[in-house]
């Protein structure tokens, strides 16, 4: 997979959530405060991508892009608790940056996931 379309992936999602998360704020903005929505964003952040990856095995990013979450050896949609680990290891503060040594994540190793072009 090439990391481009990893990139694409990434930026593809994080807009979506920043809109998503304008549009929340903006409608909760009496109901929650400032301090609170923090807290309220990461859970949905988290959330996005474990409900997206364990029901069809793509975010909107993946969608857009032709890829789908598979488990290493394509013979499978991921499992629950494979896309769990997936989504926990999301939070290791170096995943982000693996890509610039190995063309998957950490967050795929961990898991035994790949993204795969469909």
């Amino acid at each position: 997979m090439k990391k481009r379309i990893r990139l694409y992936n990434f930026l593809i999602d994080s807009i979506l959530f920043y809109v998503l998360i304008l549009v929340i704020s903006v409608l909760l903005k009496e109901y929650v405060e400032r301090q609170n929505l923090k807290y309220l964003m990461i859970l949905l952040y988290y959330l996005y991508y474990f409900i997206l990856e364990l029901t069809i095995g793509q975010t909107i990013g993946k969608i857009i892009t032709k890829t789908r979450v598979v488990t290493i050896d394509n013979s499978e949609k991921p499992n629950f608790k494979k896309i769990f680990v997936r989504t926990i290891s999301r939070l290791i503060p170096i995943d982000l940056i693996s890509y610039l040594f190995s063309s998957n994540g950490i967050h795929d190793s961990l898991s035994k996931t790949k993204l795969k072009k469909i």
